[in-house]
């Protein structure tokens, strides 16, 4: 089976509408401007090389295609020889073929005892395969769909990156804003303790008042810098994401915020499931697999059938390169039919049903545990929601609170305990909320990378849409 011109164009037209277009690049900000969500992304598509290796994948199963096309045309094999010797069946047959046998060469002696003859051969081989019972046929088969395979694995590796960014774009955003809250709660502290000072010197309060504020001071300070590390690491590993270089410092765009409203309706569960078991690239990698293992089990099964191929031959003979020469060919066709291989064909038909057997079964679990980590995603995006929403109240009342209690302290109605209470309250809960936003919109990611459209054109990645 051959495919002409028109026919390979019209399946890479269809290929690339059942893949899908890969996304215009997007360029990364200068350097030092501030990346956005969506630059992030496109900077790490373009420039991650654990992505690269996916994309080389593809290529690769491009190229094993072309090798499995090319049995179909014939093959031509050029060789060179030189050989010398005084053997006299060589020296006999070597003159034969180069046209320079001559009546004194049947002279007995010249027969039984010739002088070393040198020959230069020049060869030309050819052998086309005109029939194997359709082994080729399936193997193409099957590297075609491994080709889609491929691409489908491509795709999978570029929503598990976009996914990869968003969780840590968000994480810097949380760290960075935790950071703030600790410098501000370090600035506060530090004013407590002066004013302590101040009132202990005025002897309106006891020496346990200014420990405890120290010792509060200390606590924050000490929070600061581990927020700070956290900071740096989760810097870090973003960069690596996006294949710049770990030490490079990132700007990053806008502010932590709450996902916007969804602009068209809400999807149920049934709706993220049955998206999921139809674009999920991983799930259609799977079904491709097994269509293209078992086209392996047929062109094992074909082994067992006949071939049949043409050969040729062109052959120069000469005792120099521009000497004499003399030319000859032959040509013929060839049937092959294994009779005994000592089980070893019965043995590849055996592995091969077994690895379409397991392409099946994989095909099986994988769709269930596509089901389920969508079920997981969804009620993962609804309890975050509710929760961003309960941590929000809370850091309100906190913030109320605090403001309460400093009022009621400074009135002298309540003590310095209290007050430092609610302030680690405050700054717990401010945490809290930030935390609770990051667990928003990366459950929001997680569900549409589970559905399988986590894409960069994504309304999650642009402009944050809530499912």
């Amino acid at each position: 089976m051959r495919f002409g011109p028109a026919k390979a164009l019209a399946l890479i037209a269809a290929a690339l509408l059942f893949v899908g277009v890969p996304p215009r690049a997007q360029e990364a900000p200068p350097q030092g401007s501030p990346f956005t969500l969506e630059q992030a992304v496109h900077t790490a598509l373009q420039q991650n090389p654990a992505f690269r290796t996916s994309e080389d994948d593809a290529d690769a199963a491009r190229a094993r295609l072309k090798q499995v096309q090319s049995a179909w045309y014939p093959r031509f094999d050029f060789h060179q020889d030189f050989t010398r010797g005084n053997n006299p069946v060589y020296v006999f047959g070597t003159k034969l073929t180069q046209r320079q046998f001559t009546a004194n060469d049947f002279a007995l002696s010249q027969l039984n005892t010739p002088t070393p003859l040198d020959n230069f051969q020049t060869r030309i081989d050819g052998q086309w395969r005109l029939f194997d019972s359709g082994q080729t046929l399936f193997h193409q088969r099957s590297a075609k769909k491994m080709v889609t395979v491929s691409d489908f694995q491509t795709e999978q590796a570029r929503q598990d990156l976009i996914l990869e960014v968003v969780r840590a774009y968000y994480g810097i955003r949380v760290v960075q804003e935790n950071e703030k809250a600790a410098e501000g709660a370090v600035k506060t502290a530090e004013a407590n303790v002066h004013r302590m000072e101040a009132m202990q010197h005025a002897g309106t309060v006891v020496d346990s008042d200014l420990l405890s504020a120290k010792v509060f001071l200390a606590q924050m300070k000490d929070r600061q810098i581990r927020v700070q590390n956290d900071l740096a690491l989760a810097e870090m590993q973003l960069a690596r994401l996006m294949g710049l270089p770990v030490e490079q410092q990132l700007d990053l765009a806008g502010a932590l915020t709450e996902p916007s409203a969804a602009a068209a309706g809400v999807k149920s569960l049934q709706d993220w499931t049955q998206e999921a078991l139809t674009e999920r690239p991983l799930l259609r990698a799977a079904q491709l697999q097994e269509n293209a293992v078992d086209n392996e089990r047929k062109a094992a099964k074909a082994e067992f059938g006949p071939t049949v191929a043409l050969f040729g031959t062109t052959e120069r003979d000469a005792m120099t390169l521009a000497g004499p020469s003399g030319t000859n060919w032959t040509a013929g066709a060839r049937l092959d039919f294994n009779l005994f291989a000592g089980g070893a064909t019965k043995a590849r038909l055996a592995e091969a049903t077994a690895n379409s057997s397991k392409a099946k079964h994989n095909v099986e679990w994988l769709r269930s545990g596509v089901t389920l980590e969508v079920r997981k995603a969804y009620l993962d995006a609804q309890a975050a929601e509710q929760r961003a929403a309960a941590a929000r109240d809370a850091a309100d009342q906190a913030k109320e609170s605090l403001r309460i209690v400093q009022n009621r302290y400074d009135a002298g109605l309540t003590t310095i305990t209290e007050l430092l209470r609610a302030q680690t309250a405050q700054l717990d809960a401010r945490t809290l909320y930030l935390s609770a936003l990051q667990d928003w919109q990366v459950a929001q990611a997680q569900l549409q990378r589970a559905a399988g459209v986590l894409t960069p054109e994504s309304g999650l990645i642009a402009g944050i849409v809530k499912p």
